[in-house]
This record gives C-alpha cells, structure tokens and sequence, in this order.
C-alpha cells in the first residue's frame, strides 16, 4: 500500500489548541507535543532563499501543492498564513486554512479555519503587499503568531484564490530581499 507522505505529515489542529500551545510553549506542555516545543525554542530562520531554484518541484495543479509550499517556506521566516478563496463562485470568502509559527506546522480544523477577507486585496502575482504583523494579525485574532511588535506580514498572492501571509522580525534591508526571493520562488511553483 502506497502512502501520500504530505497527508501523513498533515494532522488537523483546533484553533484552541494551536493558540494554547503557542503560548504555553516555554512552560509544561503534553509529551504528544514535545516535537514542537524543542523545535520552537531552538528555531532561528534560515537565509539562502536567494541560492534556492526551486521551492517544490511538482504539477502546480496538485491539491497539496499549496502546502507544500507554505511546508517548505516554514523554515526561512518566523510566521507565515496559507490563505485559500472558498469555492463559491461570485461571494467566495478568504480562509485561513494552514499556518506556521517558529518551524511549525499546522493544518487547522474546518471549523477553527478563519475568514480572512479583509487581509487580501485585489492585486496581480507580480505585487507584494506589506504592513505590521501584529496589527494586520489582531485584525483576525491571530495576534499571538507575531514574533514582535515590530514584525513586518507580507502578503504575495500567487493565484487569483491563494495566498501566502509570511511574518519576520528581520530588519531592513535585509527583509526586502529576503522577501523578494520568497515571492520568486513562490510565483515559480504556481508557473510564473
């Protein structure tokens, strides 16, 4: 029997239960969750997106290509938002459906997914949009995945129904072109 190993790795979490976790990541937590807790005291974001050709290889119309993506992006920054548009055809609203924060992953519940249709605006794959991370994550009571006060949330927007939020308090002008780089890479797996 062939195994998918992305849905293996993809384990659905409560919003109540990433929330909790992430704010008692320093104290005592369950030994289910000790994976986490190590990565997330030990995580510095990597450097080197400029060295990368390629984020994932793979069909840009693959189902798991999204989170593979964000999987793979989890590593260079300290937070980040996978942003899915609903199916519906004319009113499909905006969902938080994955997200990371210091190296880990999280798939949340379908009912602990947040509409998020307020962080994503009109704008072409070529565009990154920037602002402070810790209001923009208030604004969908998210606030707790801000690294500082002072992070910097970039939304690219690679597809007309998919988005990436990505969080780091690295300073400028180091950040730019760090971004810069992530944009890249993320327009390439969805062939731009």
């Amino acid at each position: 029997m062939n195994k998918d190993p992305i849905k293996e790795k993809i384990t659905r979490w409560s919003l109540d239960r990433v929330q909790f976790l992430l704010s008692h990541i320093e104290g005592f937590i369950e030994t289910e969750d000790q994976g986490i807790k190590e990565r997330a005291k030990t995580f510095v974001p990597d450097s080197g997106l400029e060295k990368i050709e390629r984020l994932v290889d793979g069909d840009p119309s693959d189902p798991n290509m999204p989170f593979r993506v964000l999987e793979r992006l989890a590593s260079f920054f300290d937070a980040g938002i996978l942003l899915q548009k609903g199916p519906a055809a004319e009113k499909a609203n905006w969902w938080t459906t994955d997200l990371f924060w210091r190296g880990n992953l999280f798939h949340l519940e379908l009912k602990d997914q947040v509409e998020a249709n307020r962080l994503v605006p009109e704008m072409p794959p070529l565009q990154v949009q920037r602002t402070n991370a810790n209001k923009m994550l208030t604004a969908v009571k998210l606030q707790f995945l801000a690294p500082s006060l002072e992070s910097d949330a970039f939304l690219i927007k690679p597809t007309h129904n998919l988005a990436y939020i990505l969080i780091n308090s690295m300073g400028e002008p180091w950040s730019i072109d760090h971004v810069a780089h992530a944009h890249r890479l993320v327009n390439k797996c969805f062939i731009y």
